[in-house]
């Protein structure tokens, strides 16, 4: 799904007789469709905790039918930059968890120079550490591992939907790099 967003900047300090400019370029944002944001909290949800969905977790999924942007850029949804508009939000996020870790997000992100949103797990454990000689390294190294295979097992399941996800999306990439060498283009960007 596409939305323009009118973008708007402020060009000196609040004080300015011209506190604001309007951006009359307009930044197409491609957001996945409500079906598929539904699909993959869906996904999400049944990967992640299996028939016993919390309520706290469940919250997350969609009603049947929503307004798209309305939804991600309400309270529910993490956003980054967090007061963003649509057109400068970089990625939105999901705090779902899993069965034994809170903290694991569906997010949906673009990469640089695309306005394509795509669909990721983030574990969100990374920061997590323990000297190997501490009595948490051996459960927390577990946990991580939980995370890894509830966020493959999450993705993959995306991926058989077709959902778009980083991976289709680096599948493409690398399949249209592969088709334009064959036929001899340069690949720019």
């Amino acid at each position: 799904m596409e939305y323009n967003i009118l973008e708007v900047r402020r060009l000196e300090s609040p004080d300015s007789p011209l506190e604001f400019m309007t951006d009359f370029r307009l930044s197409p944002v491609h957001l996945p469709s409500g079906e598929e944001i539904r699909q993959a909290v869906e996904l999400y949800l049944r990967e992640a905790y299996g028939p016993d969905v919390p309520p706290q977790a469940a919250r997350f999924l969609p009603p049947e039918a929503f307004d798209v942007a309305a939804w991600l850029m309400s309270d529910l949804i993490e956003r980054d930059p967090s007061n963003a508009p649509m057109a400068a939000v970089r990625s939105f996020a999901l705090r779902i968890g899993n069965a034994l870790y809170p903290n694991m997000k569906l997010r949906l992100s673009h990469p640089p120079k695309d306005l394509a949103f795509l669909f990721t797990v983030d574990s969100h454990d990374a920061c997590l550490h323990a000297p190997a000689d501490s009595p948490d390294y051996r459960l927390l190294e577990e946990l991580k591992r939980h995370n890894a295979e509830v966020a493959n097992r999450i993705a993959a399941a995306w991926d058989l939907k077709g959902l778009p996800t980083e991976r289709n999306y680096l599948r493409q990439k690398i399949r249209h790099a592969r088709l334009a060498a064959e036929e001899g283009d340069t690949i720019i960007g």
